[in-house]
């Protein structure tokens, strides 16, 4: 039987992500920003899913963002609705999924099988989904709320 081989992080294509999802953070910033707020709507599985981003912590290093999603009917789905929590690094121009709400840490390898079915890559594989999901809102997102008879502070109940 053939040794399984551990996961080795590929380093450059991961900084390269993570540097995708700066600059991805900043153009949303600069499109779709209100202070350090960032609110629109997507089309999501046949019904708008209203996207709220709060920059949580800015520091002249480090930012902390989160996203949460809701659909507009309030119905449930059966797909999970995208949330993150997201590490800006400013002096690197790099921007991770981090999990700021546990203890645990999102490490570069998992053996593989484990007690929680992480993938081996599953750092990688969060900020590639970062990555899809962030250049989706810049294409598809639209900023005026007010065709939906929803005024920007009428947000606030999203879960911040």
């Amino acid at each position: 039987m053939p040794k399984k081989v551990r996961h080795v992080p590929d380093l450059k294509r991961h900084h390269a992500s993570c540097g995708l999802n700066y600059s991805l953070l900043l153009r949303m910033l600069k499109r779709f920003g209100q202070g350090s707020e960032m609110r629109f709507v997507l089309p999501f599985g046949g019904q708008d899913c209203f996207v709220h981003i709060r920059i949580k912590e800015l520091g002249p290093y480090t930012g902390l963002c989160e996203s949460q999603c809701s659909l507009s009917t309030g119905h449930k789905t059966w797909l999970p609705l995208p949330a993150f929590s997201v590490r800006m690094y400013h002096d690197m121009k790099l921007a991770e999924v981090t999990d700021e709400t546990s203890n645990d840490f999102i490490r570069g390898a998992y053996p593989y099988p484990n007690p929680k079915m992480l993938q081996p890559n599953e750092r990688e594989q969060l900020d590639q989904f970062l990555s899809e999901w962030l250049s989706y809102c810049l294409h598809y997102g639209r900023s005026d709320l007010s065709i939906y008879g929803i005024e920007t502070n009428e947000l606030s109940g999203t879960g911040y």
